[in-house]
């Protein structure tokens, strides 16, 4: 499960990608070969969640600000890098927010369990 995908912006052409890598997956943004934003995942389906995410959040930079020849590259890539890493965290503290409380809520109800399996364990000891 292999995607590309091409934006122009200006002069500048970035390609954006998700692949599999080791275990895991990888999105990512590219310009000119160098790596923009590096996003990993164990899960191919929070990797396809972000991928759709970060389309967006590309599609409205890259609508919102109009390319400035001036502008250097570089400055350019860094900006552009900054506003994908904080889109990518405000993703991700939504998704760990969410993890959180169910893992919460099933830790919960193992531990009632367990302590009916230790009430009844103490039982037959006496």
């Amino acid at each position: 499960m292999t995607k590309f995908k091409t934006y122009k912006f200006g002069t500048m052409t970035f390609k954006q990608y998700l692949k599999p890598v080791g275990h895991g997956f990888e999105v990512g943004f590219i310009y000119g070969g160098k790596p923009v934003f590096v996003g990993n995942f164990i899960h191919a389906k929070e990797a396809n969640q972000w991928w759709t995410k970060m389309s967006s959040e590309l599609k409205f930079f890259f609508n919102k600000h109009e390319f400035v020849p001036t502008a250097s590259t570089v400055w350019y890539n860094k900006y552009i890098s900054n506003y994908l890493y904080k889109s990518y965290y405000a993703w991700l503290d939504k998704c760990f927010d969410k993890y959180n409380r169910s893992f919460t809520k099933a830790t919960g109800a193992d531990f009632k369990r367990y302590q009916a399996f230790e009430k009844n364990y103490y039982r037959r000891q006496a």
